[in-house]
């Protein structure tokens, strides 16, 4: 049997050990990785909150269920002098009407913003002390209606969160 001569290899060159791609074959690589790991990532975001997010809406919005509930409301929203306790309920027709109206009234972001709106509105017309509050019920998927907003809570100083809403009421699963 013949002995093989075994001889080391020349070093390659330092240009010869980086990447074959080029500075813009791997930018457009990263861009490529970080827009696939987005669209794949931002529909499952919705494991992060706390409860049912067909309810609370909490990571609804561009998930991949979008379609999978039916959910009816009814809501009334009123404004609320703290030092007086005087309460009258507040008229959404000059803001809102029909198909609008029926989104927002089940969607806790948007019951929100309205109730940032409305004290807005009431505090230009020299209310500075008012508070703002709904009454929100909803059903989720034909269940017994039930209160979708805790209605003790001053929607005007509310603001959103990416990380969950303590005003939402959770959903009783019966």
């Amino acid at each position: 049997m013949a002995r093989l001569d075994l001889k080391p290899l020349p070093a390659l060159p330092a240009s010869a050990a980086r990447s074959p791609l080029g500075t813009a074959q791997r930018v457009g690589a990263g861009l490529l990785c970080a827009y696939a790991a987005v669209q794949i990532l931002v529909p499952l975001r919705h494991v992060l909150y706390p409860g049912n997010v067909s309810w609370t809406e909490e990571g609804h919005q561009f998930a991949w269920h979008q379609k999978l509930r039916d959910k009816a409301s009814d809501d009334r929203f009123f404004a609320v002098r703290p030092d007086s306790g005087e309460r009258w309920e507040l008229d959404l027709s000059p803001y809102l009407t029909g198909w609008p109206y029926s989104k927002m009234s089940a969607r806790p972001d948007m019951i929100l913003q309205l109730g940032n709106h409305l004290a807005r509105e009431l505090r230009a017309q020299g209310e500075d002390q008012v508070e703002i509050r709904a009454e929100v019920v909803a059903s989720l998927n034909g269940r017994p209606f039930q209160l979708l907003i805790d209605p003790d809570v001053d929607l005007a100083k509310e603001r959103r969160t990416i990380w969950g809403a303590d005003w939402i009421e959770p959903l009783r699963e019966s």
